[in-house]
């Protein structure tokens, strides 16, 4: 049986932002060594996000929808946006039952990624030519957009996925231009990142304004 809806306690926020600021520290610290994130690392992002604050139920700290381990997670499906005709929501994350096999699909793909860009920036420098700037922003934009339109976990997921672009910033020398909390004060963004959602049944979402948006917040970090 699915269990209930999970939204922030407002007077949980504050402590949000001080974990949120905890973890970014650490992956500023690590981000020399070039470890591959794993989901793991992922999971353990989102844990320590949620450290301290109440939550409906206690397992929906740092497990994936679907998790059999977590009978609350099963057939928790989430969705953002109003109801359409067919009763979903405007955006849908993957089904429940999906979840796990879209993510072993997509660590991988972001270990590729990240092993692309560390053969061709070295350790400590940030990019120095346009194009390499693009790569790095165009991974971080598709690496948050993918976790969006996947929806891993039943709340916190807009906070992780910023946190994977933060992670990608950090490991290429780059400030961290998008922060998992507060999101960005940015109509923009808040669109880019529904429409890197999908809705079924192919779930197929669109990361090129992410890639835009990214590009732009970047632009600002750097000129600040």
């Amino acid at each position: 049986m699915p269990g209930p809806p999970w939204e922030d306690d407002p007077r949980d926020l504050p402590l949000i932002g001080r974990n949120a600021a905890t973890v970014i520290s650490s992956l500023q610290a690590a981000a020399g060594g070039r470890a591959l994130p794993t989901l793991a690392d992922a999971l353990g992002w989102h844990s320590r996000l949620y450290a301290g604050c109440r939550v409906p139920v206690p397992g929906y700290v740092g497990h994936l929808r679907g998790d059999p381990r977590v009978p609350e997670l099963v057939d928790h499906e989430v969705g953002v946006g109003p109801p359409l005709a067919d009763g979903l929501p405007e955006r849908v994350g993957v089904w429940s039952t999906q979840v796990d096999a879209e993510i072993a699909d997509l660590i991988p793909k972001i270990h590729a990624g990240l092993q692309y860009l560390d053969d061709l920036l070295p350790v400590g420098q940030r990019p120095r030519s346009v194009d390499h700037l693009h790569d790095v922003v165009a991974l971080a934009a598709v690496v948050h957009g993918e976790w969006v339109r996947i929806h891993p976990f039943a709340n916190g997921n807009g906070r992780t996925a910023r946190t994977w672009a933060a992670a990608i910033a950090l490991r290429y020398s780059l400030p961290v231009f998008i922060t998992s909390k507060p999101r960005p004060d940015d109509v923009a963004y808040a669109r880019a990142a529904r429409e890197s959602m999908g809705r079924p049944p192919n779930f197929r979402g669109n990361h090129d304004p992410a890639i835009a948006v990214f590009g732009h917040l970047l632009s600002l970090a750097l000129l600040a």
